[in-house]
């Protein structure tokens, strides 16, 4: 699902050449090139590709670079913290053996490049697509053997559970529960998400999303479980996948928090069930199944996933509630109609639906797939 990117690309060089000169002061001659503003990049952020230069002690030096910006407007999110993004990848790259990208610099001015961004160096691989989804089309399914594929879904599933493993609190990420952002445990997400729902949906009416709000209240496991650092957007379509289909990065953490492991667990299967039964098609051949993936992860951990169906009712209820932002988005910005039913009725809010055993959304189902 995306918007198109409104950076233009001779304005990010100069923008991005003079600001990269101020922050290392100690080199030279820094120059910026190549620079690639891709048409669209989702709805959260936009994404800038770039070749960073410059001369140091005489040697010359050089490395491709992406820059994340965060709009000021057309946010997925009522309130977020790109710094905490950043602080959290940083720590997790100098810290562990999470792959993450190599991040450089955290900016807060807006006015450099129409948001706060940040800086990393560029991954060299591929990331399975979301639009078109790769379980119907693209280089998943049209490029590996179903024995490739499962080496993929392996590789990644383990790669998540090496964030579950990482200490926050040895890493200096206690602001993950306490600081201003804090979201830790699943009563302060049931509080976020609530809110992101009031204001996503601008007082309209959502009978599904308020019905699931209700259910996973009164729900709630009584016993959270441990506490662990997850990702929040836990999914292969957030992985760059390098030539051997190892793990060149883990991406997008702006859902990042401190819960129970099944919260990445659920949303890593619901996204697939999302990407499959939401839209027609079928499972990819070598993909695990359901109950393949949570005994794989349990293997690898040591970890039984004791509440992994109110969990994944929750993560559907999250993705309803980011469709409905979504939806009147897309409408904002002319990609639907006025009264679109996407925002209430989308392969997320019908599963959702399904799992809870509610009447199904009005509307004929609307996904963002293709609405370009």
């Amino acid at each position: 699902m995306a918007l198109s990117n409104q950076t233009d690309p001779k304005e990010a060089e100069r923008a991005l050449t003079e600001w990269l000169a101020r922050k290392m002061p100690e080199v030279q001659d820094v120059r910026v090139t190549n620079v690639v503003v891709p048409s669209s990049s989702g709805l959260s952020k936009e994404t800038v590709l770039f070749d960073a230069a410059w001369t140091a002690d005489g040697a010359e030096h050089s490395e491709p670079m992406v820059a994340r910006i965060n709009p000021p407007h057309n946010t997925v999110f009522p309130d977020s913290d790109f710094g905490i993004e950043y602080r959290v990848m940083k720590a997790l790259d100098v810290g562990t053996d999470v792959p993450v990208p190599t991040m450089h610099f955290y900016e807060e001015d807006k006015s450099i490049m129409g948001g706060e961004f940040i800086t990393m160096t560029r991954v060299d691989g591929r990331i399975p697509s979301d639009d078109p989804p790769f379980t119907a089309t693209g280089w998943v399914l049209e490029e590996l053997s179903p024995e490739q594929r499962a080496t993929m879904c392996q590789n990644a599933l383990e790669a998540m559970t090496k964030v579950h493993a990482a200490d926050y609190k040895a890493l200096g990420l206690n602001e993950l529960v306490d600081g201003d952002y804090a979201q830790a445990g699943i009563d302060a997400q049931l509080d976020h998400w609530e809110h992101t729902f009031k204001w996503a949906a601008e007082g309209e009416p959502n009978p599904t999303v308020e019905a699931a709000i209700e259910w996973c209240r009164a729900n709630r496991p009584a016993d959270e479980g441990p506490q662990v650092l997850v990702w929040g957007d836990a999914r292969v379509g957030n992985m760059i996948f390098a030539d051997d289909l190892s793990i060149g990065a883990v991406l997008d953490w702006e859902m990042v928090t401190v819960a129970n492991p099944e919260l990445d667990l659920a949303w890593w299967l619901f996204m697939v069930r999302h990407h499959t039964e939401g839209i027609g098609a079928p499972l990819p051949e070598g993909f695990p199944t359901r109950e393949e993936t949570i005994a794989n992860y349990e293997a690898l951990t040591g970890y039984t996933a004791k509440d992994i169906d109110y969990y994944e009712v929750f993560s559907a209820l999250r993705l309803s509630i980011l469709m409905h932002r979504a939806g009147n988005m897309m409408i904002a910005a002319g990609l639907l109609p006025e009264g679109a039913p996407m925002k209430l009725s989308n392969p997320a809010s019908m599963l959702l639906a399904k799992m809870l055993e509610l009447p199904a959304p009005e509307g004929s189902v609307q996904s963002f797939i293709g609405n370009r």
